[in-house]
């Protein structure tokens, strides 16, 4: 799917129109005949805007951890995606929030898996992931993307939602007890079908000037075999954490508890000529 994304007139950089940031910048890098500054922050902090202008922003939220249940839990949903080009920061402290990957439901809370938290820089955010469904027939959660059903021999609740523009719908559970996978940036968490479903894919970025996927799916837990996470760090099936600030989702796990969610992360580029 596409990504939500804001467009702006001018240039970027310390050439007017662009923003200025003060802090040390992570990297800088050329392209044709453009030149970058990126800042990747993995931890919450803020960068100071000295002159207001444009930027490119990418905020992942962190990712929903798989459900618990006695039989097939649902994968995690990924974080939320939000790529906005030429975004506006305005001069100041700009507050940035990494959003945390869900934890693991304990031992003794058969249920759904938790939701990731979100992330933000200034006034743009990237949702926090869906937990995967879990025991008592609790569907999967609404997120940035959604969480994956359960499966079981009954009927089988709903997968969880996506948020438009910044992810999509967990993977549907089936009732030969394999569960859905939690929903991608890129693509829908798979249904199960004769196995637990795979995650949906996440999509890749390359404001840091290399290609980086985030934002993959949890795989949903199998009767027999699990499915496998989606690319951008989601966690396999059998109860796999996600990758850490890739805002993945956590795999489901048969009988057991869920995987943890991914944190998230937050990039901003500006280009400097």
């Amino acid at each position: 799917m596409t990504m939500s994304s804001f467009s702006g007139s001018g240039l970027i950089g310390s050439v007017p129109g662009n923003a200025v940031i003060s802090d040390t910048p992570t990297g800088t890098y050329t392209s044709g005949s453009a030149s970058y500054s990126y800042w990747t922050l993995t931890a919450s902090g803020s960068l100071t805007v000295t002159t207001a202008g444009l930027a490119d922003v990418l905020v992942v939220g962190g990712g929903g951890s798989g459900g618990y249940t006695t039989t097939s839990s649902g994968g995690g949903g990924a974080g939320g995606m939000l790529v906005a080009s030429n975004a506006y920061l305005t001069v100041g402290s700009q507050t940035v929030v990494v959003g945390g990957g869900a934890a693991k439901v304990t031992s003794t809370h058969y249920g759904p898996g938790l939701n990731g938290s979100s992330s933000r820089v200034g006034e743009y955010y990237g949702v926090g992931g869906g937990g995967g469904s879990g025991q008592y027939s609790q569907q999967g959660r609404d997120g940035g993307s959604g969480g994956g059903a359960m499966g079981r021999s009954g009927s089988v609740p709903a997968a969880g939602s996506g948020m438009s523009g910044q992810g999509n719908d967990g993977g549907a559970g089936a009732t030969d007890n394999n569960a859905g996978g939690g929903g991608g940036a890129g693509a829908a968490g798979s249904a199960a079908s004769g196995q637990g479903g795979d995650g949906g894919a996440g999509l890749a970025n390359s404001f840091t000037g290399s290609s980086v996927t985030y934002a993959g799916g949890g795989a949903g837990a199998g009767n027999t075999t699990d499915g496998t996470g989606g690319s951008g760090g989601g966690g396999n099936g059998n109860g796999n954490d996600a990758t850490a600030n890739t805002g993945g989702g956590g795999g489901g796990h048969y009988g057991n508890v869920g995987g943890a969610g991914g944190s998230g992360v937050v990039v901003v580029r500006v280009r400097t000529a």
